[in-house]
């Protein structure tokens, strides 16, 4: 479990050598940075929209995440506070700051009065007793992944082979137990895995829940997966007519070329830069994931073009 006195990272998935490599990797300003840096801006908009705010000062796994709604108003200071803020990878406020931007539900501001106290269905140490009750009944089946998951692309990042990785896979069966219906989500494993770094299985489980209840996931089968790719593709037509021309110049096969867009953030960027847009991505979904994945294509077929000029 994360401890909370001296960083956020979950010690039972990464191991403490690489969790030293981590920290040492910050710049001194960096860490200057987040001693000095307070965040009553952001506790302050959490709490006024009467969010699970104790959620930020505590480290109790056990307790309960209400979903909670935010006004138009106040998602929009939010989301500025989280763009232009930089925390470094191991910052106190990151493990809790995921939990709580994620159980925010956006209402318009006419909208608010008659939901100020909506709560979530699915508190959090509900969820605990159903994760462990289906986690000692998948160990047989720990030698394969669900149908859901991309294999050819699988993402672990810094969790251990030995106990990181074998509790993602047990997360992932017990979430394809839960949702039969899931039959293909490739999204779901990276995003797990980084999920993972910083919390325990069974806030994993809950907060995957999460994006699956807010559709976030990329498509929860094949044709959705591929028609999210085909929205990726028009927009870079859009965005990028160029770009977009030159590939089809150059690429015999673009349908491939286009349904690996989102393996270009989760396989290729570096672990620093996925936390950050961990931190934009749950508050604002996957139009974060478009906006990345189109930045990177286009800077790669201008590197493209710049070589093949030299």
């Amino acid at each position: 479990m994360a401890d909370g006195n001296s960083h956020p990272f979950n010690n039972d998935v990464i191991a403490d050598d690489t969790i030293a490599q981590l920290r040492k990797q910050l710049s001194h300003q960096q860490q200057q940075h987040q001693h000095n840096s307070k965040h009553k801006d952001l506790i302050d908009l959490l709490s006024s929209n009467h969010t699970s705010n104790h959620f930020l000062n505590s480290i109790d796994p056990s307790i309960n995440i209400s979903s909670q709604a935010i006004t138009d108003d106040d998602f929009n200071r939010l989301k500025s506070i989280i763009r232009s803020t930089i925390w470094p990878i191991d910052h106190l406020i990151r493990r809790q700051l995921w939990m709580n931007i994620l159980t925010l539900n956006r209402v318009s501001t006419s909208k608010q009065h008659r939901i100020t106290h909506h709560t979530s269905q699915t508190p959090l140490s509900t969820s605990t007793i159903t994760i462990d009750s289906s986690l000692h009944s998948l160990t047989s089946k720990l030698s394969q992944w669900p149908n859901f998951v991309d294999i050819t692309n699988l993402c672990f990042y810094h969790l251990t082979e030995s106990r990181g990785c074998l509790l993602l896979q047990h997360i992932l069966f017990t979430f394809a137990l839960h949702h039969p219906d899931l039959t293909y989500c490739p999204a779901l494993e990276p995003l797990s895995a980084l999920l993972l770094h910083y919390f325990n299985e069974h806030e994993v489980l809950y907060l995957i829940n999460r994006l699956l209840i807010k559709h976030w996931l990329c498509g929860e089968t094949r044709l959705q997966w591929e028609a999210n790719c085909n929205v990726f593709k028009k927009l870079l037509k859009i965005y990028y007519k160029s770009t977009a021309d030159v590939i089809e110049l150059r690429y015999t096969n673009t349908k491939v070329f286009y349904q690996e867009w989102f393996w270009w953030i989760f396989r290729y960027l570096p672990f620093a830069y996925l936390v950050k847009i961990m931190d934009c991505f749950l508050l604002e979904g996957p139009k974060i994931l478009y906006r990345i994945g189109l930045a990177l294509v286009h800077l790669f077929i201008k590197y493209v073009i710049s070589i093949h000029y030299c």
